[in-house]
Formats: C-alpha cells, sequence, structure tokens
C-alpha cells in the first residue's frame, strides 16, 4: 500500500500543471483517492499486458510508477483521441522510464492489427449508451484476438480476460443503469463485481460527481458476430453527451 501511495502523489504532484478537462470529450479527473483506490485494486490482478481506452485520469502513470517501485514487469499500452493527454503521457513515461505506450486515436476508428494478447481493458467512456457499447466492442476485440471462435470461447482462455468500466448514474436515474446493464448482456458479458460510486470526480455534477465501477468478463456467449464485425470498420455513431 504503501508503494501504491507514493505512486499516485507522485504522478499527481508532476501532473499539477497538466492541461485542463475537456468538455468536449466529457473529461473529468478523478480524485487522488479515487486513483490509490484503483491502482490498489489492478494490483490484486495478474495481467502481463493492461490497455487504458483514454487515460485523462493517468491511471497509466501511476499505475507504471508502481510497478516501478516493486520492480514488477507489465506492458502499459494507452489510447486516446486528446493528443494533448498522449503528449504528457510520453513525456513523463520517458522522464521516469517506464515504457508506457501510447496510441493516438479515436475509439470508433479500426484499431490497429498489432492490438491483441491483452489480459485487461480498463476505461472511464463518456456516459452515453452508445460510448459504452463502443468502448466493449473494442475492449473485446482486443482482449480475445482474432484466433477460432472454439478458441475465443473457451473457458480457460476467457478466465483471465477482464474489463474494468467506470459508469454514473444517480440514485434517480437507475433506468439508465438498466440500459447499460443490457448492453453488457446482450455482448455476453457478465459483471463479477460492481463497485457503487467507487469513482469521485471535480465538476462532474451530473452524475453527482462520482460513477460505479464494473469489472465484467467475457462469457462463452460472447457476442463474436458483434465484435468481428466492427473489426476493420468505422464505427459512425455520436459519443459524447453533447453530441446525444
Amino acid at each position: 500500500m504503501i508503494e501504491i501511495l507514493k505512486a499516485v502523489k507522485y504522478i499527481i504532484n508532476k501532473a499539477e500543471n497538466r492541461v485542463k478537462p475537456k468538455r468536449e470529450y466529457d473529461q473529468f479527473y478523478a480524485t487522488e483517492i479515487t486513483l490509490i483506490k484503483r491502482i490498489k485494486l489492478l494490483s490484486k490482478f495478474k495481467f502481463e499486458k493492461i490497455i487504458f481506452l483514454g487515460d485523462d485520469d493517468l491511471n497509466s502513470l501511476c499505475l507504471g510508477y508502481y510497478k516501478k517501485l516493486k520492480k514488477e514487469k507489465a506492458e502499459i499500452f494507452v489510447l486516446d483521441i486528446d493528443k494533448d493527454q498522449i503528449d504528457f503521457i510520453e513525456k513523463i513515461s520517458e522522464e521516469e522510464n517506464l515504457e508506457i505506450k501510447t496510441i493516438y486515436q479515436d475509439i470508433r476508428d479500426a484499431l490497429p492489427k498489432d492490438l491483441k494478447n491483452f489480459d485487461l481493458a480498463f476505461f472511464d467512456p463518456p456516459y452515453t449508451p452508445n460510448a459504452v457499447k463502443i468502448w466493449l466492442i473494442r475492449a473485446l476485440e482486443i482482449l480475445l484476438g482474432s484466433g477460432t471462435n472454439k478458441e475465443r470461447k473457451d473457458y480457460n482462455f476467457l478466465k483471465n480476460k477482464y474489463i474494468f468500466m467506470c459508469y454514473g448514474y444517480t440514485d434517480k436515474s437507475l433506468e439508465r443503469g438498466l440500459k447499460i446493464q443490457k448492453i453488457i448482456s446482450d455482448l455476453g458479458l457478465i459483471v463479477q463485481a460492481k463497485y457503487r460510486k467507487f469513482n469521485k470526480y471535480t465538476g462532474a455534477e451530473s452524475i453527482n460527481n462520482e460513477s460505479d465501477l464494473y469489472i465484467i468478463q467475457p462469457t462463452p456467449k460472447v457476442n463474436l458476430k458483434e465484435i468481428d464485425y466492427w473489426k476493420n470498420k468505422k464505427i459512425e455513431e455520436k459519443i459524447y453527451t453533447y453530441e446525444v
């Protein structure tokens, strides 16, 4: 726990003068305590390759610095549409020798073909149903790769694949949570754990500055047809709250 505290506080201090959150990308920075909780939870899972699909909170840097303090190995990737965030992550990664790999891209565009063999995907998407579905589809594409249907539905393969997803809705808008629950189940996924109001933010008043953390796994009923359909294709959907 001491290493987690050191890692998060160090990165937060380094990020003191970073760019402000961009409303057009639905960015709201998570609190320091939230980052500590996230890294603590991630530290309990075994993974060799992890990807953050969007990372304005700098989870990747906190995790990378924590792994450095613990002298543990892990390949850490970040895919983000925000060039300022990518540039900042690259800068700190180089300064601290964290070897975080970055990809500047809109998640709606077809993914690079070499993104495969990942164990865990983490994301805090825009809080629209379209966004949640697209992030889940892309995460599954990355986690499951391009093997045969039999291989990708094998229990021994799926049991080590995890998605960490943040999503917020208030107690007065439970129907929003129900929509997300249906998207998850329609893709053949199961929620293994859900931590209500796990994440805290600054400036996200529409969700009371908090969101849940879902730990999701693909089941042998995973909807490969849907996932494979969008491979090598651009997804033409509005995903940000100002768009919808």
